[in-house]
């Protein structure tokens, strides 16, 4: 994670705070930028399924194979990047749950 942490660091060591990354309008969207930017995903599953989906297709025409095709890559890329951003909010609150909880059973508080 410190390699994500220093790119954060240098990107806003260098930046206003309009974020800059492409559509970014806060910091989360900027480290799942770098996150998804650093660690595309690709296995033998997806790669299963787009092949499955390109068979599916052969019965339309280019334009509407390309349409079809499109729309499902950016269902994917919004799926993912809200699972990201929803996986943060649900740590940082884990955090704060258990924090609160070592805070709540200190030794000596009977």
């Amino acid at each position: 994670m410190n390699r994500y942490i220093e790119k954060l660091k240098e990107f806003l060591a260098d930046q206003n705070p309009n974020y800059g990354c492409g559509d970014s309008q806060s910091l989360i969207e900027m480290l799942y930028y770098y996150y998804s930017t650093d660690n595309p995903i690709d296995s033998t599953l997806i790669r299963c399924q787009f092949k499955e989906l390109d068979d599916n297709l052969k019965c339309l025409s280019w334009d509407q194979c390309e349409a079809v095709f499109n729309t499902t890559c950016n269902l994917c890329s919004a799926f993912e990047r809200q699972a990201f951003m929803e996986g943060i909010h649900v740590g940082l609150r884990l955090f704060k749950e258990l924090d609160d909880c070592s805070v709540d059973n200190k030794p000596g508080d009977s």
